[in-house]
C-alpha cells in the first residue's frame, strides 16, 4: 500500500483538515504520480458540500493535476518514472465506445468514472495510462 495525505472534508460543508490514508499498489495499466500542481474548481466545492446529493466522505477534493511519474504498472508502455504528466478532469472511462477511444472522455456513451474523485487531491495519485497527457 502507498501511504498518502491530503486535506479532506469529513462531512458536507465541513472545513478541510489534514487526512492520511493508503492507496492500493498500481495495477497493470496504472501510473503513480507525485503531484506538483493541482486545481480545485466549482465542481469540487459542489462535491464537498454535497450539492448534487451523491458525495461520500471523507473526501479530498480536487482534479486536474500535474506531476512526476514515480511508478508504473507492468503493462504501461507510454510512461516511465521521471516523466512529467497531467491528469484532466476524468480519471477513467469505458475506453470502448468511439468517443472514449478518441480520448473524448467527457462524451462517452458508456460508464464514465471520475471527474472529482474521493482521493485525488493528495501528494500522490494513481491514474490509468490511457487517461494521462504528456507535458
Amino acid at each position: 500500500m502507498i501511504k498518502v495525505s491530503g486535506y479532506a472534508a469529513k462531512q458536507a460543508k465541513a472545513p478541510l483538515t489534514q487526512y492520511s490514508f493508503e492507496r492500493r499498489e498500481p495495477r497493470d495499466h496504472d501510473v503513480v504520480i507525485d503531484i506538483e500542481f493541482s486545481g480545485i474548481c466549482h465542481s469540487d466545492i459542489h462535491q464537498v458540500n454535497n450539492g448534487w446529493g451523491a458525495s461520500t466522505y471523507p473526501m479530498v477534493p480536487g482534479h486536474e493535476i500535474a506531476g512526476i511519474v514515480t511508478a508504473v504498472g507492468t503493462q504501461v508502455t507510454r510512461y516511465k518514472a521521471g516523466d512529467r504528466v497531467g491528469v484532466g478532469n476524468f480519471v477513467d472511462s469505458c475506453r470502448k465506445c468511439r468517443p472514449a477511444f478518441k480520448a473524448f472522455n467527457s462524451i462517452v456513451s458508456k460508464e464514465r468514472l471520475g471527474f472529482t474523485t474521493q482521493w485525488k487531491e493528495t501528494e500522490k495519485h494513481r491514474a490509468k495510462e490511457a487517461i494521462l497527457i504528456s507535458s
